[in-house]
């Protein structure tokens, strides 16, 4: 997994310490500062890890602070970007099963080491649930600013929030009529929506190899996908193909 990292000098200790547990384990890691315990702002530290993350550089992102507070909310600020504030291995483990969090804020003057390391873990190794969490983490990222509660509801309700990025000559505007969908790449699948349309891509992470992406064959699909995507195979992966362009894979079929 390719994984982005960035502190401020309350967190630099830790940071190292989390880069060299992650590259012991294979993930290639990119270091964002910052680089001694010599007092810096913080955002000037995190908010580049959040962008790199939700550009699609990078996998995951952690940034750490002294209380992590700080980093969470810069994190947080940038479209896309999940980050989850997490001081226990329960709350690292809901913030993916539930949230899908992409990044992870820690505070170095609140954990100990081993806690730390605990934390970081099962914060990478946990897979996320989908199933009813799913739209509402479409509403997260994908929500309308400045709307109320009620219309953000109701357009939640109605399939308009939750659209992802648009093919060739496709309307980004969510009105009747349009073909809307979304593509979420996480750690160990690929979901594929078309409002509460769902298909479900089991995905072999590539730490030292390119990444496998597990697809029916022709027969296979037409046997095993639902009604509304059973003739549309090769226009749903080529959608698929589309998001993953930041990273390598293959298709492997079954």
């Amino acid at each position: 997994m390719k994984i982005a990292i960035g502190s401020d000098h309350a967190g630099f200790r830790y940071k190292e310490m989390i880069k060299a547990f992650l590259e012991d384990k294979g993930h290639k890691v990119k270091d964002f500062g910052a680089y001694s315990e010599d007092p810096v702002d913080y955002p000037l530290y995190i908010r580049p890890v959040a962008e790199a993350v939700a550009r699609g550089e990078h996998d995951r992102g952690i940034v750490l602070g002294g209380s992590g507070n700080g980093e969470a909310m810069v994190a947080n600020r940038v479209r896309g970007i999940r980050c989850a504030l997490c001081w226990s291995k329960e709350s690292a483990l809901m913030a993916r099963k539930h949230n899908d969090a992409n990044m992870l804020s820690l505070g170095q003057r609140m954990l100990s080491e081993d806690a730390a390391l605990d934390i970081v873990g099962i914060w990478l190794e946990t897979p996320f649930d989908g199933g009813r969490h799913l739209p509402r983490i479409q509403m997260i990222d994908k929500g309308m600013s400045g709307t109320s509660r009620d219309k953000w509801s109701e357009e939640a309700a109605s399939g308009m929030v939750g659209q992802g990025d648009k093919g060739p000559g496709e309307s980004q505007t969510g009105k009747p009529g349009a073909e809307n969908y979304d593509v979420t790449i996480s750690f160990g699948y690929i979901l594929y929506s078309e409002g509460k349309n769902i298909l479900e891509f089991k995905v072999d992470p590539g730490l030292k190899r390119p990444t496998i992406i597990h697809v029916p064959a022709s027969e296979t699909w037409r046997e095993e996908t639902p009604a509304w995507a059973r003739e549309r195979r090769e226009q749903i992966l080529d959608r698929i193909a589309q998001k993953c362009v930041h990273f390598e894979y293959q298709w492997e079929e079954y």
